[in-house]
């Protein structure tokens, strides 16, 4: 039996939560060094963690899954697929580089699917947008779509970045005053690379 996953330890430094579905990986190239989903559950889990869904949702599908092997590997897959596209959506937008056409319909699709499942509804003097079918497990991932589409259609996506730390890859919203942040979180990437400046310097001394 696998260990739980301690959420509490992954931090949430992306500033939407597309970012930090990204960041759900560290990455050196094309290889992982830690990966938190291994497989359905733990997608569950962490959307669980980021308040996309409510721990009585995520306590239903984490026993649908356990009952439904084949769905399950199939939601998985679709995750990861998602969240690879999104990683060289935003890694390329963060360096001003095209996206790639087929990650771009990778999304489009997945927003096809999702626009089924929205409609929009009158709440006393207002208007809002409400989810159908909001117990489908792909949920999560309509919910993904829709951040990334928030985010790349606001003016906060010019601020978005991706760490300059070796072996991470995280991507973040830079709201530093003169937009000069290098790092996801100072006290990990940032506290490494000035320790490995240091050493530097030492070493040619």
């Amino acid at each position: 039996m696998k260990e739980p996953q301690d959420w509490k330890q992954l931090k949430l430094v992306g500033g939407q939560p597309c970012l930090d579905f990204v960041n759900t990986v560290d990455r050196d190239g094309d290889q992982y060094l830690q990966d938190w989903f291994r497989d359905a559950a733990d997608v569950i889990g962490w959307a669980q963690y980021v308040e996309l869904v409510s721990s009585a949702q995520a306590k239903e599908w984490l026993r649908q899954v356990q009952q439904q092997p084949a769905q399950s590997a199939k939601f998985f897959n679709q995750a990861i697929q998602l969240r690879e596209a999104l990683y060289r959506i935003f890694s390329a937008f963060a360096v001003k580089r095209s996206q790639a056409a087929e990650d771009l319909q990778l999304l489009n699709t997945l927003l096809s699917e999702m626009q089924q499942h929205l409609r929009f509804v009158a709440i006393a003097s207002s208007f809002t947008w409400e989810w159908t079918e909001a117990n489908q497990l792909e949920f999560i991932l309509w919910q993904i779509a829709r951040s990334t589409t928030d985010l790349l259609t606001s003016s906060d996506c010019d601020r978005l970045r991706e760490c300059a730390g070796v072996g991470c890859g995280w991507v973040f919203l830079d709201f530093s005053r003169n937009r000069s942040r290098r790092w996801c979180d100072m006290e990990d990437c940032g506290n490494r690379a000035k320790a490995n400046r240091h050493y530097d310097r030492k070493r040619k001394t």
